[in-house]
């Protein structure tokens, strides 16, 4: 009897070391699948349900957001293109709606990062408790994309500075050579006083492009803006000089005239024989900083557009709280205790 009161006690207290280990299990089990996981939605289904529509208003301003990027591009690449325009003033509205643009671009962005700091439970280091980890990501996801707005302001400024001299540029240099055409025309009529005070004007001009062309060196070669503004001014001397001698001998022929007249074919055999020179100024100018602004306005574009995709294609990554139940926890499941 002794040895069976022995038996049946070792074997009570193995049955109830069992039920111990057993319900031990459980616990482990029910511990691996913390708050935040997909395997306890049921946790989180209310901060989830809180969240997601306020994430969903932030995916809308960051739409917008970026169509507003998009059309400070589109003025971009508009200034750009307009280097090369006689009519300034396409370069002139590109710029001023571009003004309006970035202006607009970062106080969208100011606000929306305000919008996004403001969404709760998301921010705190117990966010897994109150809401899925997915919703946490995907929160993160919409504050980083802003960053790709970083800079831009200070990019449309190179890009203003940079067009606001390509198109003082120009306009110097098409008045100048405006000018030396209607002195040669005031010449041909042996008015020469006329002649000479157009000439005067033409080399302010050149006078003015020369402290524009100052103002770049530290951006944009000037080599070929230096060649174009050392022959014509160079022309307009040996022109000016061709008319003082003329006026003087009143139409002799003498060594000085013979002089002056051979000084001035020369000096326009080496005048740019078109406008392509001009071209290459524009772009040279274009280069020292508006070419690298239309990059990094379509690099922010991109970005903002792939963040978009992201959202757009798993906007809600949290489990559905209604939905099925997850097959770990469905009954009979190992890890009931």
């Amino acid at each position: 009897m002794r040895r069976l009161r022995g038996l049946l006690g070792a074997l009570l207290w193995l049955a109830v070391i069992v039920v111990i280990a057993l319900g031990a299990a459980g616990i482990v089990s029910g511990m691996d699948h913390a708050p935040g996981t997909a395997a306890r939605a049921d946790v989180t289904a209310a901060g989830d349900a809180e969240v997601i529509p306020m994430l969903d208003a932030s995916r809308d301003d960051l739409s917008a957001l970026a169509d507003q990027v998009e059309a400070l591009g589109t003025q971009a690449r508009g200034a750009l293109a307009a280097l090369n325009s006689a009519d300034p003033t396409t370069g002139e509205a590109a710029i001023a709606a571009g003004n309006a643009l970035v202006a607009d671009v970062s106080t969208r962005t100011l606000a929306l990062r305000h919008e996004l700091a403001a969404v709760p439970y998301v921010g705190t280091p117990e966010a897994g408790l109150t809401v899925s980890d997915a919703v946490v990501a995907r929160h993160d996801r919409l504050v980083a994309a802003l960053d790709a707005t970083d800079g831009l302001d200070f990019a449309w400024a190179r890009l203003t500075i940079g067009a606001v001299a390509a198109t003082k540029m120009s306009g110097l240099l098409a008045s100048h050579d405006s000018l030396v055409v209607k002195a040669a025309d005031s010449g041909v009529h042996a008015k020469y006083p006329a002649a000479l005070k157009l000439l005067d004007q033409a080399a302010a001009q050149l006078a003015a492009a020369r402290v524009i062309r100052d103002q770049l060196v530290n951006t944009v070669d000037v080599s070929v803006l230096d060649e174009w503004i050392s022959r014509n001014a160079k022309y307009d001397v040996a022109l000016g000089d061709l008319y003082k001698e003329i006026a003087k001998v009143k139409g002799k022929v003498t060594a000085a005239t013979r002089a002056a007249v051979k000084a001035e074919a020369a000096a326009r055999a080496r005048l740019p024989p078109d406008t392509r020179g001009l071209v290459i100024i524009m772009a040279e100018i274009g280069r020292g900083g508006m070419n690298g602004a239309v990059i990094a306005i379509e690099e922010a574009r991109g970005k903002l557009g792939d963040a978009l995709d992201v959202d757009t294609a798993a906007p809600n990554d949290a489990p559905d709280p209604g939905g099925a139940p997850d097959s770990s926890h469905a009954p009979g499941a190992s890890d009931t205790p």
